[in-house]
């Protein structure tokens, strides 16, 4: 690989470890007592709190793997049997991060953890990121040039 070039690739998440017991592991870690929400594998992404499937990318960036979800409703992309609807007003903000994330940043898959990255694409080249771990905007930019004509992406926050 070239010096400071970024690796990211398509993550298709296996159906095993059952992301429902890594949930009731992050939760008990966590001192929850209870959980209303916790992704699951659906349809080659992942599911979450009713919304159509995320695409799934990794990377390693400093010795850390980083898990970016994109929904493909915002990039364009048709997931077979994924609904068509344009996605609730304010699902961004309103997405309980940590429950989505926690169990995704245990998952075997990633040795030591994984920080996990939530995007929106508001419109034009602008993104919005939320992030449970490191942040790493930089590569959040090398998947969404993977993922769209755009190649020059600008952090909206």
């Amino acid at each position: 690989m070239l010096v400071g070039m970024i690796s990211v690739e398509p993550w298709l998440p296996p159906t095993t470890p059952d992301l429902a017991f890594l949930a009731m592991e992050a939760a008990d870690e966590a001192g929850l007592s209870s959980l209303r929400a916790w992704p699951e594998v659906r349809k080659g992404g992942i599911a979450f709190g009713g919304l159509p499937p995320f695409l799934c990318w990794r990377g390693e960036e400093g010795g850390t793997w980083h898990l970016v979800l994109l929904q493909a409703r915002e990039v364009g992309a048709l997931v077979p049997g994924s609904r068509t609807a344009p996605l609730p007003e304010g699902w961004f903000e309103a997405l309980d991060l940590p429950a989505l994330a926690r169990p995704l940043a245990r998952h075997p898959e990633f040795p030591g953890g994984a920080s996990v990255h939530l995007v929106h694409l508001p419109g034009g080249e602008a993104f919005r990121v939320r992030t449970f771990g490191q942040p790493a905007p930089g590569l959040v930019a090398e998947v969404l040039k993977r993922t769209s004509h755009i190649q020059i992406w600008n952090l909206a926050d």
